[in-house]
C-alpha cells in the first residue's frame, strides 16, 4: 500500500505531530525565558524611564522573541540575544515618540535628596541616571544594573566596544556632576 501524501488520514496525522512539534517549542521557549523575565522588564522599565509603556515593550519582546524563537542560535547566550530584542523594540519606542526623548533629556533632579545610608546614595546613582539621554541610560543600567560585560553589551545594542566605554565614563562624570551641584 502506497502513502497517499494527500489523503485525510494522513495531513490530520502531520497536522498532529506539527502541532505537538510548536506545543514543544512554545514549551521550551517558556522554560528558557522564565529566569529572565524580571531582569527583562526592569532593564526595559528604566531605558523607557518608568513609563507605562514598559508594559507594552515588554509584550511586544516577549512576542518577537517567541516569534523568531527558531533563529535563536543554540551556541549562543539566550539571555544577549533576549536583550538584543528588547534593545531593538526599545530604540523602535523612541523612533515612533521622538518627543519623549526630549521630555527624558529635561528632566529636573534637582529635588532628589541624598542620605548617608548607602542604599540611598546607590538609589540616588539610579535616580540620577533616568535623566540621562536614552542611549547612555540603556548602556548604565544594562551594564551596572544588569551586570552585562561589554561585550555583552555589544552584541545587544550594536554599539562598538570602545563607544560603549565611552558612553559609560560620559554616564559616570554626568552622574558625578549632578549628584556633586545638589
Amino acid at each position: 500500500m502506497s502513502l497517499n501524501y494527500f489523503s485525510l488520514p494522513f495531513l490530520k496525522k502531520q497536522i498532529s505531530l506539527l502541532k505537538k512539534e510548536s506545543e514543544m517549542s512554545s514549551l521550551s521557549f517558556q522554560k528558557l525565558i522564565i529566569p529572565f523575565k524580571e531582569k527583562l522588564y526592569n532593564f526595559i522599565f528604566k531605558a523607557l524611564n518608568f513609563s507605562q509603556d514598559a508594559d507594552d515593550v515588554y509584550q511586544e519582546t516577549v512576542l518577537r522573541a517567541f516569534k523568531y524563537r527558531n533563529s535563536f542560535k543554540t551556541e549562543g547566550s539566550f539571555k544577549t540575544w533576549l536583550f538584543s530584542i528588547a534593545s531593538n523594540e526599545i530604540r523602535s519606542y523612541f523612533n515612533k515618540n521622538k518627543n519623549l526623548v526630549e521630555k527624558c533629556n529635561s528632566l529636573d533632579c534637582e529635588n532628589i535628596t541624598c542620605d548617608v545610608d548607602n542604599k540611598t546614595r546607590v538609589q540616588d546613582v539610579y535616580d540620577v541616571a533616568e535623566s540621562l539621554d536614552p542611549k547612555k541610560r540603556q548602556v548604565f543600567f544594562l551594564f551596572y544594573y544588569n551586570r552585562f560585560s561589554i561585550n555583552e553589551i555589544k552584541e545587544i545594542t550594536g554599539i562598538k566596544e570602545g563607544n560603549i566605554k565611552f558612553i559609560l565614563n560620559q554616564c559616570r562624570e554626568e552622574i558625578k556632576s549632578k549628584l556633586e551641584d545638589r
